[in-house]
């Protein structure tokens, strides 16, 4: 298997806020994160509106106008938002040093001083290498959820599972796909054998592309793994389809018209294969439209509704 390498260096964070607490009703979580990078752009959210605004003041007023600071925000008329929740964010600066703690699949551990601010102080790369002192390291590897440890001395943000997307066919709507599911936590791989169109600047950076695989290759996904099958050849679809149909997955889609999907299910049959739940054949929710974004949408919010049930 051949993945086609990654393009250009990303642009590294100078400060960051991240949201320590929620109580009541709010249009964030704990954990969420917004950094200003080195080219003074913004990335992340900490919820919208009012809040978010301010917040974005804060990180682009200079670091020697504004140090590391605790922001906390009553979510009512007054702050020109109505939720009714609390949320506290810290604002800090982000060393150098620590720029890799901010690529996709990384871990931070932030430690908490008395005023309530954080600093960062240690984490794990995408590729497992371990920054910081041994105690700290400990704390985050224990941690399942962002939050505070249990002496509130710190601030653990573990990476979020990325669960495996792998989607057969880099024409209109695998490219639709494939650049929203890297927002949701889905780790994506496209493969595609046709070298126009499995072009690197096509799809974000976080998107692995695989130009060259064979059968053997496609042997063991992991078992919460989501395939999605739409090349550009209905016999590559059912050999794929007839491919995967016995394995453990967390979901196989198709993209297919009614006749398609019919004639597919009937080849199944005959050739002995059981139809597990998990196949969607069409795939995606049904009536929002033919164009590569609405099927895209379709598809991801399907995605998301089994996702989410498999988080209960």
């Amino acid at each position: 298997m051949n993945a086609l390498a990654s393009r250009q260096r990303p642009l590294l964070p100078v400060r960051e806020a991240v949201v320590t607490r929620v109580r009541g009703s709010a249009p964030t979580a704990v954990g969420a994160s917004m950094r200003l990078l080195e080219d003074g752009s913004l990335l992340g959210t900490v919820g919208g509106g009012r809040m978010e605004y301010q917040i974005c003041q804060a990180l682009r007023t200079p670091r020697s106008e504004a140090p590391p600071a605790l922001l906390s925000f009553t979510l009512g008329t007054a702050d020109d938002q109505c939720c009714g929740g609390q949320v506290e964010i810290c604002v800090l600066d982000v060393p150098p040093f620590f720029s890799e703690l901010y690529q996709s699949g990384a871990s931070r551990l932030y430690q908490r001083d008395s005023a309530g601010r954080l600093q960062l102080v240690a984490g794990i790369t995408r590729w497992g290498r371990q920054i910081g002192s041994l105690d700290a390291l400990t704390v985050l590897l224990r941690a399942e959820a962002p939050g505070m440890d249990v002496e509130e001395r710190y601030f653990a943000l573990p990476a979020p599972h990325h669960r495996p997307l792998w989607i057969f066919g880099a024409g209109h709507v695998g490219r639709a796909i494939a650049s929203v599911a890297s927002e949701l936590d889905f780790a994506s791989s496209v493969f595609d054998q046709r070298p126009e169109w499995a072009d690197p600047a096509a799809f974000p950076p976080e998107v692995t592309l695989v130009d060259t695989w064979t059968w053997a290759d496609l042997q063991a996904p992991a078992s919460d793994a989501m395939v999605l099958i739409m090349t550009y050849s209905h016999a590559m679809d059912y050999a794929l389809l007839e491919h995967f149909i016995g394995k453990p997955l967390a979901y196989l889609g198709v993209i297919a018209s009614r006749s398609k999907a019919a004639r597919f299910s009937h080849a199944l049959s005959r050739a002995g294969h059981d139809i597990p739940d998990y196949l969607h054949m069409p795939m995606g929710l049904p009536g929002l439209g033919k164009k590569p974004p609405e099927i895209a949408i379709s598809v991801l919010a399907e995605l998301l509704q089994i996702r989410k049930k498999a988080d209960f």
